[in-house]
């Protein structure tokens, strides 16, 4: 069991500071070890050591030389954002969710992106456990006058005109259009999924979205290209992890004040959950769906504005127990 827990609150732009990233990688570290991982198997980087060449080389300690039966655990807290991503033609095409380190500056090279992180855990082995918690928003944050502060970050004006066009007969800035005909052409997202919720899920109602975790610079046209694909090649297909997200992708990761400590409000109720599961304090057996339920329930008996937490993974993985609840 090994665990790489990174948390961000220092960020250079003081406006963009957070006050709860750091006590909450001390709680999920005090959770994990309740849940049975070893001290020495867990690994933290915090604040300015959190830079982007920093939690590169840590997920490749934690993901590269995985084998069956392993169980492995990243948890993030901190900023989300999204950039521009761009195309085999150097074009802007679509939207990349993103985590942003310390040094993040709203380019490719200092933020860790979806095709990044899936090249780390697609090579999986099948018989390996891997869980991904994230605390952040990726669609921008503000904190509104008097209400907790929001963990995501919305991109300067010269990085929001690279998403946007000017429409000359509304005359206002629009997103722009031609991410959701070439992102349908390159990786056929939307025609995948039977149910809007699912595209919304993997693809953010634009359609356009590249979402964290999803592994979606991995997918094929149609599902008949994939069903071909892996008949021609004995292969199962990639990887998929056990993702936790804080909030839905409309909606922000909020702060909660726990009397004078501050914590992600998710991360928080999160622990919680977990701590009381570990010392038995519940009858059923914590699944991962039922982690979800009861996160769920503290975190909107504390946050005002609407922060629903996020989970994806296979269908089996559901019903399975929390692991070192088994």
């Amino acid at each position: 069991m090994r665990a790489l827990l990174v948390g961000i609150a220092d960020y250079p732009d003081i406006e963009s500071r957070l006050e709860g990233p750091v006590n909450d990688v001390f709680s999920m570290s005090a959770a994990l070890q309740e849940l049975g991982f070893p001290a020495d198997g867990i690994r933290v980087v915090l604040n300015d050591r959190a830079t982007t060449g920093g939690i590169r080389e840590r997920l490749k300690w934690l993901l590269a030389d995985a084998r069956p039966g392993d169980t492995l655990f990243f948890f993030y807290a901190g900023h989300g954002a999204q950039i521009p991503g761009y195309g085999k033609d150097a074009e802007v095409d679509r939207i990349d969710e993103c985590l942003a380190p310390y040094d993040f500056d709203w380019s490719q090279g200092r933020a860790i992106t979806d095709d990044e992180f899936c090249s780390l855990y697609s090579q999986l082995p099948y018989e390996a456990q891997f869980t991904a918690v994230l605390d952040c928003c990726h669609s921008g944050g503000m904190a509104r006058s008097g209400s907790a502060k929001a963990r995501g970050l919305s991109p300067p004006d010269d990085i929001r005109h690279r998403m946007i066009h000017w429409d000359r007969d509304l005359q206002m800035w629009l997103p722009r259009k031609p991410f959701v005909s070439k992102l349908k052409a390159e990786a056929g997202m939307p025609s995948r999924f039977k149910r809007r919720r699912d595209r919304d899920a993997w693809t953010g109602k634009s359609g356009s979205i590249r979402r964290l975790g999803r592994a979606t610079g991995l997918w094929l046209p149609t599902d008949k290209a994939y069903r071909q694909a892996v008949k021609a090649t004995g292969h199962k297909g990639p990887y998929t992890p056990v993702l936790f997200e804080a909030c839905a992708e409309s909606e922000s990761a909020y702060e909660y004040r726990h009397g004078v400590t501050s914590h992600g409000a998710f991360t928080y109720a999160l622990c919680n959950v977990l701590r009381d599961a570990a010392r038995r304090r519940t009858r059923r057996p914590l699944t991962f769906s039922r982690l979800l339920e009861e996160t769920a329930k503290r975190i909107q008996a504390v946050v005002a504005e609407p922060q629903h937490p996020q989970l994806l993974c296979p269908a089996a993985r559901l019903k399975q127990p929390v692991p070192g609840l088994g």
